[in-house]
C-alpha cells in the first residue's frame, strides 16, 4: 500500500502536536505519582503497633510490619515520582522549544517537515532561553510573551540555586535565597508546557498568515 506524503505544513503541525501530547502524558503520569505518594504519607496514616521477630543465626530483631511496608512503598513511589518529574520536565522543554523553533522557521520562509533538535554526543538536547517570536498582529502575542517570561524566571531561579549550592560555604541568608529560588525553579516543567501551548497556537497563526500572503 502506498503511503500518502503529507504537505510539509501538516507534518510540521503533527510534529509539534506530538511533542505536546508527549508532555501531557508525562504530566499526567507525574501528577498521578504525586497523588500515589500522598496515600502512604506516614504523617497522615495511623500506624498499627503490632510487631514481629526476625530471627537470624545468633540474634533476633524486632520489626513493625505495617511501618516497614509503608516505608518501602514510600521509597519506591518517591523514586518513581522523581523519575517522572524529570521525564515531564524533559518533554515539556522539548515541546516549548520545538514549537518555538517551528514558528521561527515558518516566519523565516523555511518549509521544515518536522521539528529538528540539535543534540550533543550523548544524544541529549540542551534547552536554554527561548528566542522571542516576532508575529506582527498576532492577538495572542501578550499571552505568549507572559508564558515566555514565566519560563525564563524558572530557568533563572534554577541557575541561581545551582550557583549557591556549589559554594563551599553557604551563609544563612544565602541558604534562604537558594530555597526561595528552588521554590520558583520547581515550576519549570509547568512553565515550559504552558509556553508550548501558546507557541503551538502561534504556529497556527504563522502558517495561516503565510498561506494568506
Amino acid at each position: 500500500m502506498t503511503q500518502r506524503t503529507l504537505p510539509w505544513h501538516d507534518s510540521l503541525t503533527d510534529s509539534v502536536y506530538a511533542l505536546g501530547a508527549a508532555a501531557r502524558e508525562c504530566q499526567t503520569a507525574y501528577q498521578a505519582a504525586v497523588i500515589a505518594k500522598k496515600h502512604v504519607d506516614l504523617d497522615r496514616i495511623k500506624l498499627l503497633d503490632g510487631q514481629v521477630d526476625r530471627r537470624h543465626p545468633g540474634y533476633t530483631t524486632e520489626q513493625e510490619p505495617h511501618f516497614a511496608a509503608l516505608s518501602r512503598i514510600g521509597t519506591i513511589q518517591l523514586k518513581t515520582q522523581q523519575t517522572l518529574q524529570r521525564l515531564y520536565e524533559e518533554t515539556a522543554l522539548a515541546y516549548a522549544h520545538g514549537a518555538n523553533w517551528a514558528v521561527r522557521q515558518v516566519r523565516s520562509g523555511e518549509q521544515p517537515a518536522r521539528v529538528a533538535f540539535a543534540v550533543d554526543t550523548d544524544s541529549a538536547c540542551e534547552f536554554g532561553l527561548l528566542p522571542e517570536l516576532q508575529l506582527g498582529r498576532y492577538a495572542g502575542e501578550a499571552a505568549l510573551e507572559r508564558a515566555r517570561s514565566a519560563y525564563e524566571r524558572c530557568l533563572a531561579a534554577g541557575a541561581e540555586a545551582e550557583d549557591i549550592g556549589r559554594q563551599a560555604y553557604i551563609a544563612d541568608h544565602e541558604a534562604n535565597a537558594m530555597h526561595a529560588a528552588l521554590d520558583v525553579a520547581v515550576g519549570l516543567a509547568d512553565a515550559a508546557y504552558a509556553y508550548g501551548v501558546q507557541a503551538e497556537r502561534a504556529l497556527t497563526f504563522a502558517l495561516t498568515t503565510r498561506a494568506s500572503a
